[in-house]
């Protein structure tokens, strides 16, 4: 049976420029994509419209928001896991896919961009972060990756998830007190992830490339398999993350609309940027 990330693979290959893209993860030139050669560059505070406070427009489009992640709250309503994929993930492959994830990222947080001098504005938050934005996004792109496959879910789905949840900011709190880029509820899983739980250790966490959302990320993942295998789809099991119920939702709909998006913009030809990239350890 072929893996998730082999599926993934064979996916993209498709219509991808194919291993382009793996200096990003080794250290090497940034061959990150461009996207609007003319576009007036941005204000110091521009956000770009379709992430415009994305959880505020959940809220807004899905009277069930109030609900504040019912399945994280609750998760003792989700089954036991779903069954791992058998073998361990083949290095090689969760190498691909990262690198078909960080380009989708670095495509959707890009503001504004040169074709001609590789200039790439990020979006606000990110721009204003401790750290460097683009090795964040190196960071983030290993991590979902690592966490999807681990637990036998797409890379895809759980970064339109955390665009969704968070626009893929580690320092959004939700109104309950959700925390992570997967807002994790801290009366659900989320009590059991030290970022969610400790103010002190998550302001450490804003000078540290990966903003400790590895675990977030685990947690989230893990809650996705056990709504898929207790729901049965993906759609319902989306509803359940997002209500505690298992049903399809009209976030169910922005998430695999947000998905499609990220592996359209996960094709697209990369460009030479300016930063170097460094692997994260």
């Amino acid at each position: 049976m072929k893996t998730i990330g082999m599926l993934l693979i064979a996916t993209l290959s498709a219509g991808s420029a194919g291993t382009a893209g793996a200096q990003d993860l080794e250290g090497d030139d940034d061959p990150g994509p461009t996207r609007s050669a003319d576009r007036e560059e941005p204000s110091a505070n521009e956000e770009p419209e379709s992430l415009e406070d994305a959880r505020g427009e959940n809220a807004a489009d899905d009277s069930q928001e109030e609900a504040s992640h019912e399945a994280n709250a609750n998760p003792e309503r989700a089954a036991e896991p779903a069954e791992e994929e058998s073998g361990e993930v083949d290095p090689q492959v969760s190498r691909q896919v990262a690198v078909a994830v960080l380009r989708a990222l670095e495509n959707r947080l890009t503001v504004w961009s040169n074709e001609r001098s590789g200039r790439r504005v990020y979006v606000w938050h990110c721009r204003r972060a401790r750290v460097d934005c683009r090795e964040r996004l190196v960071a983030f792109a290993q991590l979902i990756t690592e966490a999807s496959l681990s637990n036998g879910i797409d890379p895809f789905l759980l970064a339109g998830i955390a665009l969704r949840e968070s626009g893929l900011n580690p320092f959004a709190e939700g109104g309950a007190g959700e925390r992570g880029i997967v807002q994790l509820h801290p009366r659900g899983v989320g009590s059991r992830v030290r970022f969610v739980r400790n103010d002190e250790y998550r302001e450490r966490c804003a000078r540290r490339t990966d903003a400790c959302q590895g675990e977030v990320l685990h947690q989230g993942a893990e809650l996705i398999a056990r709504s898929v295998n207790t729901c049965g789809t993906v759609r319902e099991a989306l509803g359940m993350y997002n209500t505690g119920v298992c049903q399809e939702t009209s976030y169910s709909r922005r998430v695999l609309e947000e998905r499609e998006r990220l592996v359209g913009l996960s094709k697209e030809n990369p460009r030479p940027a300016q930063q170097p990239s460094t692997m994260v350890d």
